[in-house]
């Protein structure tokens, strides 16, 4: 009988005990989300058609660690079970899942009806989930725009209601805001951060979300010159300024380079999509490419093979060091080689974070 006591006492006074797992933060949420990919299944009827639990066994094989859901319309019971099941694909494969609601009426019209239909889409979303899959994530508002860019107040009132509604149902919910003029990230200082908020709330903010666009006659990326990269840089610092300040971490919801589906990538386009994620990686803020139709074929169940180099600069650049000579950039053929993903890879995503009921309320 001594024998058993023994045994257990020396386990502990070895420090060998199973100590509980700290309870996840947003700070360490950040830290997994690594790269990602905004997803269209559960916002398009091809997207929901076409959607098959491999896909995600497919993106996590290639290196993607997080997916945005877009999703819209009302919270019926067939979108809930929708979502339901691709949340659990991702649980299974070991990528973790954001969804992130349209709010189209919203946007579009930011009065006292519009918010109250917002609040009351998350309660809906947050009852049927309730504790389960601790790494869902929650983007209150997918990218803010149009007439809320005039009516900050109207959004910062919805985010309130939001945060304290779902966190009423599961407190440990993490959940992203996005600030006004289409989520800038020099536009993060807008935001109202609720108190004490920074251990389940983190920001979402955009970046060329369709790549480097016109804007008024200039385009901001052409061979990528030092003035060019100099404005981007200025762009990520004003989010890490941000995040200095308030403690809290921030995400890129979405980044692109331009239409690329059906072309090969060309010279330009390879050298912005290596920059660029060599200076998000950088400044460690974790982002979603946009978007998934870009670089797989949903009804094929395969990943398009002339956007292959384009999608590998973007998801594992091989980075400029400092000091080093600009040179010709490839990109690491980890993500390439990697093996298929199992379901035993979702176990080391999973056990970085607690179960609901082991983490305790807070």
């Amino acid at each position: 009988m001594l024998k058993p006591l023994i045994a257990a006492a020396l386990v502990l006074s070895s420090g060998w005990a199973i100590a509980a797992e700290p309870p996840l933060t947003a700070a360490r949420y950040a830290q997994q989300l690594g790269v990602g990919m905004d997803v269209d299944w559960a916002r398009t009827e091809r997207g929901i058609r076409e959607f098959d639990p491999l896909v995600v066994r497919d993106f996590r094989a290639k290196g993607i660690t997080h997916v945005r859901i877009r999703v819209a319309g009302e919270p019926t019971e067939a979108r809930l079970i929708h979502l339901r099941k691709l949340v659990e694909a991702c649980e299974q494969y070991g990528a973790i899942p954001i969804i992130a609601y349209q709010a189209d009426e919203y946007k579009n019209s930011p009065n006292a009806d519009n918010e109250k239909e917002v609040v009351n889409w998350w309660i809906a979303v947050a009852h049927y989930f309730g504790k389960s899959a601790p790494l869902l994530g929650f983007d209150l508002i997918y990218e803010p725009a149009d007439k809320l860019n005039h009516n900050l107040a109207s959004l910062n009132r919805v985010y309130e209601k939001t945060i304290k509604a779902v966190h009423e149902i599961d407190p440990q919910r993490m959940i992203f805001i996005a600030p006004r003029l289409r989520a800038a990230p020099e536009d993060l200082t807008s935001l109202k951060l609720p108190a004490r908020s920074q251990s389940y709330l983190l920001a979402e903010w955009h970046i060329f979300p369709w790549g480097p666009l016109k804007n008024n006659g200039k385009y901001p990326w052409t061979s990528g010159t030092a003035q060019e990269k100099a404005a981007i840089r200025s762009r990520i610092s004003a989010a890490l300024r941000w995040q200095q300040k308030t403690g809290h971490v921030s995400w890129v919801g979405g980044w692109g380079v331009g239409e690329s589906i059906r072309f090969t990538p060309t010279a330009p386009q390879m050298a912005f999509a290596t920059f660029m994620a060599c200076e998000l990686q950088k400044a460690k803020i974790p982002y979603a490419i946009n978007a998934d139709i870009q670089f797989y074929d949903g009804e094929e169940g395969a990943w398009r093979p002339a956007s292959e180099p384009l999608l590998q600069a973007m998801i594992a650049p091989v980075c400029e060091k400092p000091g080093e000579k600009p040179g010709h950039h490839a990109v690491k053929p980890a993500a390439r080689d990697a093996k298929r993903a199992t379901p035993a890879a979702a176990s080391t995503v999973k056990s970085a974070a607690p179960s609901a009921s082991s983490a305790g309320q807070g």
